[in-house]
């Protein structure tokens, strides 16, 4: 992984084919931007400082920004000329910010918009403020309820107006805030859950009635993690041993949450959840083990995820998993209008065995029919997360937004691509003249799209 090599405001880029005029609006994406400073590398992709990159379409033509987010801790360092607050920093200095409690909002895994504003997340710390017009960094922000985290992966339930996200506290015990965005009006906290034991909660799910939180079998060694001994591999252990939680909250009962025993596996992301007569269902790629290899790319050591679906009964108390598809995926993504609700068609990245190599994918899969149909990239192209961009109705209406990777030329490119025939491959393609360091997850902002 290498660094952003030229952060720069908006600037035309080179596009091929033909972008489509109903396609108005900013794509924006998150992801680690520098891999080393001061001489040193940083030991892990999750405590890089994070670069936001967007691309601006107006229906004729596309501009390109990617910008480090600049935060108050990553000035500090600046002023300071070593880092301050990653494991690449002195036993000294970390030591100092175990004991005031400190953290820098790298801003490094996703973006998120809000009441027409932009925010960098990351997993354990304060909302990172940008400016959506510039990219230039803000100021960090609790919005007024944030107690210390805002995890990367809010969820907007489209039927109820409101986004959902959680903060994970760690203490003598493990403590998960969950919170409450709506479209219109303030933010709120809606109370807090216990965890079974100290873990990494990466994602969750939120419905009509229920916010759903994934406790995996993986455990913080908080000794280490208090003396500031290791980095972030370091410090999470694979227990399977202890099984993996489904915690339940309701809605309406944020204070009596139900418990879902399952059997060991690892999950970065969740696709959807929505209420069925017995209750919750929810969807995510499924992994056997937990690793924290080559973050943001599918290829890892030992198997591949596979989307599952995990029942909950919640009159019998019992979990039900399900395979719903055997090609091996993940950042899925659904038609926005159908978040926490009933849905058949996701987008995600995919990838399969070839012959003489690994095949990626940008893939729709129609789980009631049992369909993919896919756009296989070139030799050497890598996908990321695939964003969408409603068209219509229809779950597969949409314009699908995803950046690439070319390892031959070395630089980066954002397909566009019509949902309904990925096969066809891309309308078009937007081109930056560098690399874009990796990007975990995205969103858009705009008009959308009408029908052309």
């Amino acid at each position: 992984m290498r660094s952003l090599s030229r952060p720069h405001g908006f600037e035309p880029l080179r596009v091929e084919g033909r972008l489509p005029e109903s396609l108005r609006g900013t794509l924006f994406r998150a992801g680690p931007g520098l891999f080393e400073r001061f001489g040193q590398r940083i030991p892990h992709a999750f405590e890089a400082d994070g670069a936001v990159t967007a691309v601006r379409f107006d229906g004729s033509g596309a501009w390109g920004a990617s910008r480090i987010v600049e935060s108050a801790g990553y000035r500090e360092e600046q002023a300071a000329g070593r880092f301050l607050y990653s494991s690449a920093a002195s036993w000294l200095d970390r030591m100092r910010l175990v004991r005031k409690g400190l953290s820098k909002s790298t801003g490094n895994t996703s973006t998120f918009l809000w009441k027409n504003r932009l925010f960098a997340l990351m997993e354990n710390s304060l909302l990172q403020e940008m400016d959506p017009a510039t990219l230039e960094t803000l100021a960090s922000t609790d919005l007024g309820v944030v107690s210390g985290a805002f995890s990367a992966h809010p969820h907007r339930v489209a039927s109820l107006r409101t986004t959902f996200n959680f903060g994970v506290r760690y203490g003598r015990k493990m403590e998960i805030d969950l919170y409450a965005l709506p479209d219109e009006g303030e933010p709120s906290k809606l109370g807090t859950v216990e965890a079974p034991w100290h873990s990494m909660v990466h994602d969750f799910m939120a419905t009509e009635r229920h916010l759903i939180l994934y406790v995996g079998p993986v455990k913080l060694n908080l000794l280490r993690a208090m003396l500031g001994l290791g980095d972030v591999t370091q410090l999470f252990q694979w227990k399977p041993e202890l099984g993996a939680r489904l915690i339940v909250v309701p809605l309406d009962a944020v204070d009596s949450p139900r418990t879902f025993e399952l059997a060991p596996f690892w999950t970065w992301h969740f696709a959807n959840a929505f209420e069925d007569a017995r209750g919750p269902c929810v969807d995510l790629c499924r992994y056997p083990t937990f690793s924290l290899g080559e973050i943001g790319e599918l290829e890892s050591v030992g198997p591949l995820p596979l989307l599952t679906r995990v029942k909950l009964d919640l009159q019998s108390g019992a979990a039900h998993e399900a395979r719903l598809c055997d090609l091996p995926c993940d950042f899925p993504q659904v038609h926005p209008r159908l978040h926490g609700a009933r849905y058949s068609m996701l987008f995600a990245q995919t990838e399969r065995p070839g012959p003489d190599r690994s095949i990626h994918g940008v893939t729709r899969m129609d789980l009631e029919r049992g369909v993919n149909t896919e756009w296989v990239l070139p030799d050497g192209h890598l996908p990321t997360e695939p964003v969408l961009v409603p068209r219509g109705a229809a779950q597969d209406s949409a314009f699908v937004l995803d950046l690439v990777y070319d390892a031959k030329t070395e630089h980066s490119y954002v397909a566009v691509l019509d949902g309904q025939h990925l096969e066809d491959g891309p309308l078009a393609t937007v081109h930056f003249d560098q690399t874009i360091p990796v990007t975990f997850h995205g969103s858009f902002a705009g008009e959308g799209a009408a029908s052309p």
